[in-house]
């Protein structure tokens, strides 16, 4: 993900208080990794990856991370959020790009009109895919939104 989206949501995640009337708890942490698999990363890109790189934070936001060739690359960010943090993304959301999104997520938007980078809501867990390969990233990175949605529980 962009390191200033994801600065903003991670800044939202640990900033926007609120009393416990008006805000909903974030959802349990899940490892990136167990979302985003070797053979997503693999027919992604059309070619040989090694990985996974994988970080995490206890309770927080996780990345996932397959390589392939030069600048190839498969990058996945789920990060848990609260009501009203997830409230506040999918008004962001809502100024961004959708076309062709239709059925892959309870929000869904393109981070810009490059298709290099989508971003999911599923309840309260958000996921941001990036793509970087040669040509255009919008079906393969689409086809990794619906294998990384599908696991997300």
């Amino acid at each position: 993900m962009r390191a200033a989206t994801c600065a903003a949501v991670i800044a939202l995640t640990a900033t926007i208080g609120g009393s416990a009337e008006t805000q909903t708890s974030a959802p349990a942490a899940v490892k990136a990794c167990s979302l985003l698999t070797k053979d997503d990363a693999v027919a992604a890109l059309g070619e040989a990856v090694t990985g996974p790189e994988e970080s995490s934070a206890p309770g927080g936001p996780s990345s996932c991370e397959y390589s392939g060739s030069g600048i190839h690359r498969v990058h996945l960010n789920v990060i848990p959020l609260t009501g009203a943090n997830a409230a506040m993304y999918k008004a962001m959301c809502a100024q961004k790009g959708k076309a062709g999104l239709t059925g892959l997520g309870d929000v869904t938007c393109w981070y810009n009109d490059k298709h290099e980078e989508l971003q999911v809501l599923k309840g309260l867990t958000f996921l941001s895919i990036e793509l970087r390969k040669s040509g255009d990233p919008t079906e393969a990175i689409k086809g990794v939104a619906r294998n990384v949605y599908g696991r997300l529980k």
